[in-house]
């Protein structure tokens, strides 16, 4: 048997002095029409969904196309600066290469290829090649990190020469400093290095440094750094000073009055160290200064540059 149909009875009261309503509904009815409410609440979600995720998207959409306009500037703008950057890290190269030829690092030869955009340098103990021709024009988005890690490569490589020529230069600022340079005293050149007749025995003898004839008790000053190694009287030289200098380089102050440093003191360059005097073998004051480099006395004038 077919399953009939339930029916629902809705009264509607009014006041008193109406007739009351009274109509019926079926089951079938009552599903039909919670389905279809159900249905259109659901496509009028889906509706409200769509445009809110369309809305949505459009306005990421106009984000992303600002910061896609802020970026490529700003790409723009580096590229420009990459360029920039370039042009000063020749000129450093260049600056470089001079100064690795001046500093006696490089041949001279070298500067004919200063300033052409490419050549070779040389860096710490190999002196390797690092000078790259970078030509930076305006570059691509996908390159422009290879780009600005080259620049950060070979300014690295300029900088740790000029650390390396840096360290050179002080080395050799020590050196000079300990190399003998000035006078030791003022006064007369008397006898010279080299061969000559001795002034007590009348023989020819070699003398191994330069005699200054001067007043007795003036200054004696140190001729370059170093440490006093020696203060002592001896016979033929009477008061003796021998200062070591470093390098290979040590110099003697020989007849001397009287000491003003002692043995193990670090002295520079133009600091008194005694006084003349006429002590030991000596027919007058005046000092003997000798200038040994290695062992091997040498002629002191060759030394003194002022």
């Amino acid at each position: 048997m077919k399953k009939k149909d339930k029916l629902y009875s809705v009264i509607i009261i009014s006041d008193a002095t109406s007739t009351n309503k009274e109509f019926t509904i079926s089951s079938k009815l009552i599903k039909k029409v919670l389905i279809s409410g159900f249905l259109l609440l659901f496509i009028f979600g889906f509706i409200i969904f769509d445009y809110l995720s369309i809305s949505f998207n459009k306005e990421k959409m106009r984000n992303l196309n600002t910061d896609n306009k802020k970026k490529e500037k700003t790409i723009g703008e580096l590229s420009s600066k990459m360029e920039e950057l370039s042009i000063s890290l020749k000129k450093m190269t260049d600056y470089k290469e001079r100064i690795l030829i001046a500093s006696g690092l490089k041949s001279p030869l070298a500067l004919k290829e200063v300033g052409s955009g490419g050549g070779s340098i040389t860096d710490l103990n190999t002196l390797k090649s690092t000078t790259d021709n970078i030509s930076i024009n305006k570059q691509s988005n996908n390159n422009i990190l290879d780009k600005a890690h080259n620049l950060a490569r070979n300014a690295k490589k300029v900088e740790n020469t000029l650390k390396y020529v840096n360290n050179v230069i002080d080395l050799q600022k020590v050196r000079l400093a300990s190399t003998p340079s000035i006078w030791p005293t003022k006064g007369y050149l008397t006898d010279g290095f080299g061969w000559r007749t001795h002034p007590f025995t009348g023989k020819r003898n070699f003398h191994y440094g330069q005699d200054i004839a001067t007043q007795l008790g003036n200054d004696i000053v140190a001729t370059a750094d170093g440490f006093v190694l020696v203060v002592e009287h001896q016979n033929a030289l009477g008061n003796l000073i021998i200062i070591d200098h470093g390098f290979g380089f040590t110099t003697r102050y020989a007849h001397l009055a009287s000491f003003n440093v002692k043995e193990g003191d670090r002295v520079k360059r133009g600091q008194v160290i005694g006084y003349v005097g006429n002590t030991g073998s000596s027919t007058a004051p005046h000092l003997h200064y000798e200038v040994r480099a290695f062992g091997e006395t040498q002629n002191p004038l060759n030394y003194i540059i002022d």
